[in-house]
């Protein structure tokens, strides 16, 4: 091999002219190299740059259509005024549904109170104004009552809770007078009235009595 390659590297060898020469031609190659090598990777990299640019554009865009768009809030869902107050309660909450049948069954007592104590209308109309509020075997229990025998009383504030279940529950109504004992049934989605018992003192009520 270096009886092929011997001369040719002997060659620049000669003078010093010769090899400046060839040393000036290897400088030019390798910047041609480099000059070739920009030009092929310019294109890509010009080329990217848009996409960038056009991802950045739509990314702005798209927060301004959020929000620019009616209804829609900053807030994240779950905060207080950012979420649609779920209905569910946490486990130290009271069970709204159980809170509600208890006032409904309270105001069922003190409804019945109302109609019940009226003194001055004759029995047909006093208990046909029960009717409402209490159930077919209270007022059948009634039908022989003389209504001159109620006291003249009226509601005088919340009916005081004694017991209550998913059913049935009992309460204390003050009046202006005694309390008036009411037991309360549902009855087809209604509570009613289904027994009564006047004349309860503050200090019955107070001792649980």
């Amino acid at each position: 091999m270096w009886h092929l390659f011997g001369p040719i590297v002997r060659w620049p060898l000669h003078s010093p002219g010769r090899l400046l020469g060839v040393v000036a031609v290897a400088v030019a190659a390798i910047l041609a190299l480099g000059a070739i090598n920009d030009r092929g990777s310019g294109p890509d990299t010009v080329s990217s740059t848009p996409s960038v640019m056009a991802l950045g554009r739509t990314a702005v865009a798209s927060d301004k259509a959020s929000t620019s768009l009616p209804g829609r809030t900053a807030t994240p869902p779950g905060t207080k005024d950012g979420s649609s107050t779920s209905a569910g309660t946490d486990a130290f909450s009271e069970d709204p549904a159980a809170s509600s049948a208890i006032v409904a069954a309270q105001e069922a007592a003190a409804q019945f109170v109302a109609a019940w104590a009226r003194p001055d209308l004759d029995p047909v109309s006093w208990l046909g104004g029960l009717a409402p509020y209490a159930t077919p075997e209270l007022r059948q229990a009634l039908a022989d009552t003389d209504p001159v025998n109620v006291p003249a009383v009226t509601v005088s504030g919340q009916p005081v809770q004694v017991a209550i279940n998913a059913e049935a529950g009992v309460f204390d109504v003050p009046t202006t007078g005694s309390f008036v004992r009411v037991f309360v049934e549902l009855v087809d989605g209604t509570w009613l009235a289904s027994d009564v018992q006047p004349t309860r003192s503050a200090q019955d009520v107070t001792a649980g009595g």
